[in-house]
């Protein structure tokens, strides 16, 4: 099968870091989280990752030429034989209207933008019962709704904190935000052909299932 090269667009909370794994144990995918990329470039304090960070702790985006930059330097290092799928980019229209040129210029095509939808309520519902487990040795994720990560931490005798930015009226600004930046993208790549709406509301193994089963 030729490699498949695909982006995940979603509101916070549609769980596109897990469906992006589910679908690596589908077809022979790089999973490219631009959000990673970003925090790898930052840490290894290059000239580049000081000018990333500046611009996050301005509360800015990262400039468009900065992410082509960072992005076309990770896609380098592939194979030609293994696909693409892209998390976190691209999130503007100049950064979708330069996808495929940079896609091409490695022989690379897209094939499908997968919009994983769920409801704006849903999306409050699982980030604001998001809990940080903090034991005196580690720091891990837990949820509310769910039995067996609480009383792991109970276990290892941790304490429930939330972050500040998991708090309901702070996820809804975000997803406010998520609809007005994201709803050109939705209409760019629809009027394309290429988007596909998933029902995000199902098991992540499912939505990538159904995700797979479109670029087949």
């Amino acid at each position: 099968m030729p490699a498949k090269h695909i982006v995940l667009i979603g509101p916070p909370g549609a769980g596109k870091s897990t469906v992006a794994h589910a679908i690596a144990a589908l077809l022979t995918v790089r999973i490219v989280s631009t959000g990673v990329l970003l925090r790898d470039e930052i840490a290894a304090g290059t000239a580049r990752g000081r000018e990333i960070a500046a611009a996050i702790d301005q509360g800015n985006l990262v400039s468009d030429a900065m992410m082509h930059a960072v992005l076309a330097d990770h896609v380098a290092q592939f194979a030609a034989t293994e696909g693409l799928v892209l998390d976190g980019y691209p999130r503007t229209l100049s950064q979708a209207a330069h996808l495929p040129a940079l896609l091409a210029s490695y022989g690379r095509t897209l094939d499908l933008v997968a919009l994983i939808d769920i409801r704006d309520d849903e999306a409050v519902r699982r980030l604001s019962g998001r809990r940080m487990c903090v034991t005196a040795t580690e720091t891990f994720p837990v949820h509310v709704d769910e039995p067996a990560t609480i009383a792991d931490c109970q276990r290892r005798g941790g304490t429930l904190v939330q972050r500040p930015d998991d708090a309901p009226s702070v996820i809804q600004h975000r997803v406010d935000v998520y609809h007005e930046t994201t709803a050109p993208l939705i209409a760019h790549f629809h009027q394309l052909g290429m988007l596909q709406r998933v029902d995000g509301a199902q098991p992540a193994p499912a939505v990538a299932r159904q995700i797979v089963e479109y670029c087949l």
